[in-house]
């Protein structure tokens, strides 16, 4: 899955629910799975959270994409393929 992709699927699900309360979400392309971790606080930085959570989920050269928030008004999007890890961070707003 293209890291754009799981943008996509994310602004959708913020635009549906709301960017207040968005908790970090993975997404496993070879499993079909998508999971969000519930209970990480507002007052918390989620990437370490996020990114130590996801990887303890993953199995070794999985494929998979984190979102969590970023800032008030943005999400990042971390994807690890093969070893490899890229990143963008997007507006909550298109």
């Amino acid at each position: 899955m293209k890291i754009e992709q799981f943008a996509t699927l994310t602004r959708n699900a913020i635009c549906t629910q709301g960017f207040h309360g968005f908790q970090p979400t993975v997404c496993f392309p070879e499993r079909r799975d998508i999971r969000a971790l519930a209970g990480v606080p507002e007052s918390e930085a989620h990437e370490p959270i996020a990114l130590r959570w996801a990887a303890d989920l993953a199995t070794s050269e999985e494929e998979y994409l984190v979102a969590f928030k970023h800032s008030a008004t943005e999400f990042k999007v971390v994807r690890f393929l093969s070893g490899n890890q890229e990143h963008q961070v997007y507006a909550v707003e298109a």
